[in-house]
């Protein structure tokens, strides 16, 4: 046995397959962050944290899904996305758990990620074309989903149209300066 071990090796035994359910989510985060130019070279995703990107004072929330599973991928499956109300939420800026009293959704903004193709392929899956965005205000979901702890699609479009990996910055932008916003 080698005492050099290849990182490399490690990480495609552990997240070469982007069409796994929590892969697709991890990249999706990945993704979305390269898309707003808010990842740093020594920057490394933080397990846990109470949002999964930190952007110009913004926490966000980023939720994927996909059409296709990884159990039967030719059958298309109807995507949901996750968005319960927390009861508390780890800091890692502060390193803190903040407790909610009652239970309340943590970010600011919600990116909703959907990956289309099918069969999802480690290679359509690293496509950004490949993807839709819907970036919701979570005031928002709190005023129009009140406790609803997950939505789909057609929901989604009720909310906001979705955007293009291309858009995302501009759409946050776009949200983030609306009169609702605030």
């Amino acid at each position: 046995m080698t005492s050099k071990l290849d990182l490399n090796d490690y990480y495609k035994w552990a997240s070469g397959n982007l069409a796994d359910n929590r892969n697709r989510g991890i990249f999706a985060e990945w993704l979305v962050g390269k898309a707003l130019n808010a990842l740093q070279e020594e920057d490394t995703r933080v397990e846990w944290d109470g949002v999964d990107l930190r952007y110009k004072n913004l926490g966000i929330e980023i939720k994927a899904s996909g059409r296709s599973q990884t159990w039967d991928p030719q059958t298309a499956t109807v995507p949901r996305f996750g968005i319960p109300k927390n009861s508390r939420a780890w800091d890692s800026k502060k390193e803190t758990v903040d407790v909610f009293d009652p239970p309340r959704r943590n970010a600011d903004i919600y990116i909703f990620c959907l990956h289309q193709s099918i069969p999802a392929t480690k290679e359509n899956v690293a496509d950004p074309e490949s993807w839709s965005f819907w970036v919701v205000a979570t005031h928002i979901i709190n005023e129009k989903l009140g406790d609803q702890k997950s939505l789909g699609v057609s929901t989604l479009n009720e909310l906001t149209g979705a955007v293009a990996w291309s858009g995302i910055a501009a759409e946050i932008k776009r949200v983030t300066e609306t009169d609702t916003y605030q």
